[in-house]
């Protein structure tokens, strides 16, 4: 009964031997585990002391600004303008880039308008030129005008002073004689000082106030048409 006795025992010696080692290496795995798992934890840790530290920077670089922003508000007048009252800084920087886009498009429009402008500094130009050259063209006309008013005033006093030399150097006292009717006029009765002479149409002034005279009549009946 011994030896039978003493297989068992080797047997269940074994077994428990083979249950430590199992349960040893599921202690050293869940070590393991346990180990990875602190090493994390105390990851997040330092991560989250990290963090705390930037947030109370932050959280004191924050008091610091809102302490600037309040100052600047108070400078600028907007905690004391209705137009501003209510608005937080945030709503303050949207209405100021809406603004600048605002401005952005008014600098465009300006743009165009200073394009249009030039346009019609150009035409402008154009047209004090074209006055100009039509002022000098009325000038010339007006001068031109007061000429030819000269010179037909110079004819009419010419054709007068030639017309009352003609009358008083043609037109004798007639003498008449009681048997001779009053219509009829001869040689007789004109004296012989006051006759035309023979040679006066040939002379040059009669020329020269027969051919004033035609021209008289061109340049008045011309102007007659035009009126």
């Amino acid at each position: 009964s011994n030896p039978k006795g003493e297989k068992v025992s080797k047997f269940e010696t074994l077994k428990l031997l083979e249950k430590s080692r199992q349960e040893r290496d599921d202690a050293i795995h869940r070590e393991s585990i346990l180990r990875e798992k602190l090493r994390q934890y105390e990851s997040r840790l330092r991560t989250n002391e990290a963090l705390k530290q930037k947030l109370k920077a932050l959280t004191v670089d924050n008091k610091e600004l809102r302490k600037q922003v309040k100052a600047l508000r108070n400078e600028i007048g907007l905690e004391c303008s209705p137009k501003f009252a209510g608005k937080t800084t945030k709503d303050v920087i949207n209405d100021l880039h809406e603004k600048e886009r605002e401005c952005n498009s008014l600098v465009e429009k300006t743009g165009k308008l200073s394009l249009t402008i030039n346009d019609l500094t150009s035409e402008l130009a154009n047209a004090v030129t074209a006055k100009t050259i039509l002022e000098d063209k009325v000038e010339s006309l007006q001068q031109n005008l007061k000429d030819m008013t000269n010179n037909q005033r110079r004819l009419l006093k010419l054709w007068e002073d030639k017309k009352i030399q003609r009358e008083q150097f043609t037109l004798p006292a007639i003498r008449q004689k009681p048997s001779i009717h009053k219509s009829i006029q001869t040689e007789m009765s004109i004296g012989s000082s006051q006759m035309l002479p023979a040679n006066a149409l040939k002379d040059k002034n009669y020329n020269d106030l027969y051919f004033s005279c035609i021209l008289l009549l061109t340049v008045t009946f011309a102007a007659g048409r035009n009126k």
